[in-house]
């Protein structure tokens, strides 16, 4: 009977060493879970922070460099024939292709004139109802080094008018978009001939018409 007694009291011992041990490493398993958890957490919310904002700053520079061209085109037509804007629509193409107008929100007024972006299917109609509504195709190519544009220019109801083609160059120094050139093509009165193109900036400065 006391040995049946003390077998009891180890086996009693044993027993509740087996379940503390469990329970503590249970308890550590869980901890261990937990920091590695929280860690991949951590790593996964950084990457996530860290595209973001590449997106925005990728999108704030293309805004830029796409204002730029338009004060350009502004200035240029100007200087050009004396042309002056109210309102510059924009046709915000969105097809699939390399040259889609980017996902980005243009200033409301650039160089005085209001700017309005719209669907090429609200610009169609907008220039059947509005004969001197001027409507603007605006292709762009840009990458680290250079920017390239072609502002195709419709207005009479949609009758293609002119296109400036607008080069930027990015200085090394300052890591900034210059202009480095500006050329026209004159689509009007062709009579099935096609257009010359002549510049009318260069060098950093406009070039008398001629």
């Amino acid at each position: 009977m006391h040995r049946y007694r003390y077998f009891m009291k180890i086996l009693s011992f044993a027993v509740i060493f087996y379940l503390g041990a469990c329970s503590n490493h249970s308890g550590h398993n869980s901890i261990h879970d937990k920091i590695i958890t929280d860690s991949s957490s951590s790593t996964s919310h950084q990457a996530n922070s860290t595209f973001v904002d590449s997106l925005k700053k990728y999108k704030d520079e293309l805004t830029e460099i796409y204002t730029q061209a338009i004060v350009e085109f502004i200035k240029v037509a100007y200087k050009k024939d004396r042309t002056t804007f109210d309102t510059l629509y924009f046709g915000k193409r969105s097809f699939g292709q390399a040259d889609d107008f980017p996902d980005i929100t243009l200033p409301l007024t650039i160089e005085n004139t209001q700017i309005r972006l719209v669907t090429p299917e609200l610009g169609q109609i907008k220039q059947n109802q509005q004969k001197s509504l001027v409507y603007v195709n605006m292709i762009g190519w840009v990458d680290k080094e250079k920017a390239e544009f072609v502002l195709v220019v419709f207005t009479n109801s949609g009758e293609h008018q002119y296109d400036y083609f607008i080069n930027f160059i990015n200085k090394a120094s300052t890591n900034k978009f210059e202009l480095d050139r500006i050329e026209f093509e004159n689509y009007l009165l062709l009579k099935g001939q096609k257009p010359k193109r002549i510049i009318v900036f260069q060098d950093g400065k406009y070039v008398p018409n001629k």
